[in-house]
């Protein structure tokens, strides 16, 4: 389905502050008009957004545009992702008049168009600026997903889709590569060792000179003898490398989980993150009590917290949070899309964790404890927690790899499936990080 909307001057300006903002540090963004609810009354779409600053109307942005909830009587709240610009705008009327008659009498002024209508507009487009397919494309990648339904090996494939993704975004590393994956030729079936993400990534591993190889031998050494499938790939910038293994050796009815283990070793800065999924059968909450597995993870993710801490000096360098332990709460996914999308997502460091899990807030009509999206008071999301250890204020210093290596048995041993990550390489000041984020024709 293909959408119009019609941007006014003060929504024009707040798209285009947005854009300053988030895309050039690779950050989720979307935008959240209310537009009348007659317009837009089912589906999603492919959407042209119309800037009306100029004498005429121009194509100025491309984004999806999903229906969010109702605002009052009249309206409706939608929601635009994937927003890109379209450089140099399209005047609208140049792509009209290359339309038939029979798709102009179907023309709206706002809203959504007949499918027929709107494919003829986007080929429209296409015609007048051939090189938007690409971007239409990966906007149109939003809706392109691989069923997984309630599979144990898709749910972990997709688990360490979004570890492997979260570990490229902590390193501040570009994430395009996560849209174009190939998915698995046939069923995922629960007897089997799950499939490695990314070892799916097209391209494969690529091997830039002989430090890549070399950390990479350290990396696998730590992996050797453990695992039924392993995969590995590498990014760069910025004068680093980030090293991404994905490891299962369990089948998919006995893998009990995702680990994420993230290693910088420049700043020999660690943080682990353990995946937990919402439950959708109970709501969408999440019950510790209702997890056998969570009292010997908590007993794990304790000692790993106290060990750093021994471990932490005074020369060390600073941390909002210098504990290792994380949790992620996210729900279960039906699809794995064809984007560079995360798992929407609650991140906990284990303290907080512990304190909501004794919090009045968090009890359910039963009297147990339950963490969901509209009971938890705080947390941190996917962009907060990627940015705040992307800039070092929250992980581990000081910690050797030796910690590392025994977190990597230890989540083997307690049947999960792994993503570890180590960035090697230069550490640059956070300034000028920003600088070549935001002007990345400028690097060196």
């Amino acid at each position: 389905m293909v959408a119009i909307i019609k941007c006014t001057h003060d929504e024009m300006e707040r798209l285009e502050w947005n854009e300053l903002l988030h895309n050039k540090r690779g950050e989720e963004w979307q935008w959240q008009p209310t537009r009348r609810r007659k317009n837009w009354d089912s589906g999603s779409h492919l959407t042209l957004a119309l800037d009306t600053r100029p004498a005429i109307d121009v194509i100025s942005k491309l984004g999806w545009t999903t229906r969010l909830r109702r605002a009052g009587d009249l309206d409706q709240v939608l929601e635009v992702s994937r927003i890109e610009s379209v450089d140099p705008p399209v005047p609208y009327n140049n792509v009209v008049r290359r339309l038939a008659g029979r798709f102009t009498t179907h023309l709206v002024e706002e809203g959504q168009l007949p499918e027929g209508t709107g494919r003829a507009l986007v080929n429209a487009l296409t015609q007048e600026r051939p090189d938007l397919r690409e971007v239409i494309a990966r906007v149109e990648g939003v809706a392109e997903k691989y069923p997984i339904g309630d599979s144990p090996a898709g749910q972990v494939l997709a688990l360490q889709r979004d570890a492997s993704l979260g570990a490229v975004r902590i390193a501040g590393m570009d994430v395009s590569d996560f849209a174009r994956w190939d998915r698995p030729p046939g069923a995922l079936l629960s007897e089997d060792v799950p499939p490695t993400f990314v070892g799916r990534i097209s391209g494969g591993r690529t091997i830039e000179d002989r430090q890549i190889d070399h950390d990479a031998r350290t990396m696998l050494g730590w992996l050797t003898g453990q695992t039924g499938h392993l995969s590995w790939h590498t990014f760069s910038g910025f004068g680093q490398r980030l090293l991404v293994a994905n490891a299962n050796r369990e089948t998919a009815e006995a893998t009990l989980g995702v680990d994420l283990i993230y290693y910088n070793v420049t700043r020999r800065s660690l943080i682990l993150v353990q995946y937990k999924k919402l439950d959708a059968a109970k709501n969408g909450y999440y019950y510790p009590d209702s997890d056998p597995n969570l009292a010997r993870e908590l007993v794990r993710m304790r000692a790993v917290d106290r060990y750093a801490a021994r471990h932490t000096r005074v020369e060390d360098d600073f941390r909002l949070g210098s504990k290792p332990c994380w949790i992620k709460l996210c729900p279960p996914q039906a699809f794995i899309p064809q984007t560079a999308d995360m798992v929407p997502g609650m991140y906990f460091c284990l303290d907080h964790f512990e304190r909501l899990c004794a919090d009045p807030r968090l009890k359910g009509p039963r009297g147990g404890t339950r963490f969901g999206y509209a009971n938890v008071p705080s947390y941190l999301d996917n962009t907060l927690f990627s940015r705040l250890a992307e800039i070092g204020l929250i992980g581990t210093s000081g910690t050797s790899s030796d910690l590392v290596h025994q977190q990597v048995i230890r989540s083997f041993n307690g049947h999960k499936a792994l993503v570890l990550a180590t960035l090697h390489g230069e550490d640059i000041p956070q300034s000028k990080r920003n600088t070549e984020k935001r002007h990345p024709l400028q690097r060196s």
